[in-house]
């Protein structure tokens, strides 16, 4: 399946779960050889949780660069696109901006599920915001309604890497994800 990316006339194609479980695993591979910690995020991690969303790349968090994967290019907010051998594109996480903090720490608190590290739920709110793209909010509206994530808990990783006011930004996006959810039955 494939769709147009809005932001260009490139084409931006599916994966599907196989050909993303494939690639995760080569990451850890390589990673683990290196003795560098990684977490998945993204939408890869997303269908872990439960979401339907699809993804064309499979996105990582990780304490430092995996150096069997070579950098193809930069990410503008710290770290790079790579492949991963299976040929998935991979994005290689390594914040270098003010959001750092929330990713190291994400990184902390990592769990293992189906034999991979992942972010959190209650991480994955402050991400979505931090990013703020359209689908970043698609996807903070499944974590709200769907997910099962800890509201409470999401809030507070919120207001302690995002501020204050973005305490103030998450709970009006949960009452619009709550509003929209009602308003669709």
């Amino acid at each position: 399946m494939k769709r147009y990316n809005s932001s260009s006339s490139s084409r931006k194609r599916f994966l599907d779960p196989t050909t993303l479980s494939i690639a995760v695993d080569q990451i850890l591979h390589h990673a683990a050889a290196e003795q560098v910690r990684v977490a998945l995020l993204g939408g890869y991690a997303l269908q872990i949780y439960g979401s339907d969303r699809l993804t064309g790349d499979v996105d990582v968090v990780a304490d430092r660069a995996i150096e069997a994967l070579s950098p193809i290019k930069p990410l503008s907010f710290g770290g790079y696109t790579t492949e991963a051998p299976n040929g998935t594109p991979v994005d290689i996480v390594l914040r270098d901006d003010h959001y750092r903090s929330l990713y190291e720490e994400a990184l902390d608190h990592a769990k293992v599920l189906e034999g991979i590290p992942i972010v959190t739920l209650e991480y994955l709110p402050a991400m979505k915001m931090a990013a703020g793209r359209r689908k970043d909010l698609a996807d903070f509206e499944w974590l709200v309604i769907e997910s099962g994530v800890n509201i409470r808990r999401a809030k507070q990783i919120v207001v302690r890497h995002l501020g204050p006011y973005a305490g103030d930004e998450f709970d009006s996006l949960v009452a619009e994800a709550k509003w929209e959810a009602k308003r669709r039955k």
